[in-house]
């Protein structure tokens, strides 16, 4: 960059850069300006400064700028680097794309250019280029985890997890048996339990199960370690051990029972029901299973007394004066308190016509709120 350009000017095109990327946009345009009174047609200078008008919302001026500075010096793959720049900045990243590209026809080695391409390329589902692009990432710096996970990434977004798994295998055959220090172990362990979740994605449970248990001591994050766990064992059918898991997750957090609402996937309240025989996809249960529903959540609330899980979750099975009973017993307590998200969190009963025509029940229990 300003490699044309005098020791002094040359100096002074490093501080645009730095000012650009600190964000002192008042002191990078000073410096342009003063590269620009001897060197007027200087396309990288007249380039950066159009991005940094950019960021002042020059819009117009920007795009002239970069535009002139490109014509300047079309062999410059800064100038080219800085029109994608802008162009993604407008999210025309088809657009931003070419422009990367060109650059990289220039400096085909260029790590930062690398970077921008490739985090473009999966924003445009282009998923066979971002495995292309992370792949010249890693053969450029192999000794960077990123670019490993990054490698990884791209061949699990473009469906092909035991490839991502094998990667991360080969990264992991790289390190040291003490590895990693104490300063990278948070990382390192994410990087473990995405690994085991591909091995899941894969179907080898088996072995995803085994390589979770003997890298625990390096698994930082205990509780996804947990969960990680309790999935594998429900799906190996290893019930038993999972129901036990399940209680013990559920006494470090009983109310986590909505947190996987909007996904496919089981809530720990859920999870227990399948442990136990007693789980409906559609909610839909015989008088017997529902005794037996009612059982568990009162042996539950025995245990976590103050859990409003405990007592939410069983009026979606209860009927009659059983249901009526639970409701004022959870409803009432709430209102005292003016709980602002009550009605959304009961709105779902309002499908359930049984429930909603028990005599008076949500007419006086929310008539009463307004009387607090």
């Amino acid at each position: 960059m300003g490699a044309s350009l005098p020791p002094k000017e040359a100096n002074l095109f490093k501080l645009i850069v730095k000012s650009y990327e600190t964000k002192q946009y008042k002191k990078g345009l000073k410096a342009a300006d003063q590269i620009l009174k001897k060197f007027p047609e200087h396309g990288e200078t007249l380039s950066m400064k159009g991005l940094t008008l950019n960021c002042m919302d020059r819009k117009a001026e920007a795009y002239d700028l970069v535009r002139l500075g490109l014509k300047n010096d079309l062999k410059s793959h800064v100038c080219w680097h800085v029109y994608g720049l802008l162009y993604r900045s407008d999210r025309e990243y088809r657009e931003a794309i070419k422009c990367y590209r060109n650059a990289l026809k220039i400096d085909p080695d260029n790590i930062e250019i690398l970077r921008d391409l490739s985090l473009l390329q999966a924003q445009m589902r282009d998923l066979k280029g971002f495995v292309e692009t992370r792949q010249q990432l890693l053969t450029l710096k192999p000794n960077h985890r990123m670019n490993w996970i990054g490698f990884s990434v791209a061949h699990h977004l473009n469906s092909n997890p035991s490839k991502a798994v094998e990667i991360l295998e080969a990264y992991e055959g790289t390190l040291e048996d003490d590895y990693p220090p104490e300063s990278e172990r948070c990382e390192h362990g994410e990087m473990l339990l995405y690994k085991i979740s591909l091995l899941d994605e894969c179907g080898s449970l088996e072995r995803a199960l085994g390589e979770l248990h003997k890298k625990e001591p390096k698994i930082v994050d205990k509780l996804s370690y947990k969960e990680q766990e309790v999935s594998l064992l429900v799906k190996l059918g290893r019930l038993e051990e999972a129901e036990n898991l399940y209680k013990k997750l559920l006494a470090i957090n009983p109310d986590n029972y909505r947190d996987c609402i909007h996904t496919s996937m089981q809530t720990e309240y859920e999870g227990l029901q399948v442990c136990v025989g007693l789980f409906s996809k559609n909610s839909e249960y015989s008088p017997k299973e529902i005794e037996r529903l009612d059982e568990l959540y009162k042996s539950l609330g025995q245990q976590n007394g103050w859990s409003s899980a405990v007592k939410r979750i069983p009026l979606d099975f209860l009927q009659g004066d059983k249901f009526k009973d639970a409701a004022d017993n959870y409803i009432r307590p709430l209102l005292t308190k003016g709980v602002p998200s009550l009605f959304s969190d009961l709105s779902p009963l309002y499908d359930q016509p049984g429930k909603v025509s028990l005599p008076n029940l949500f007419v006086f229990l929310f008539l009463f709120s307004f009387f607090l």
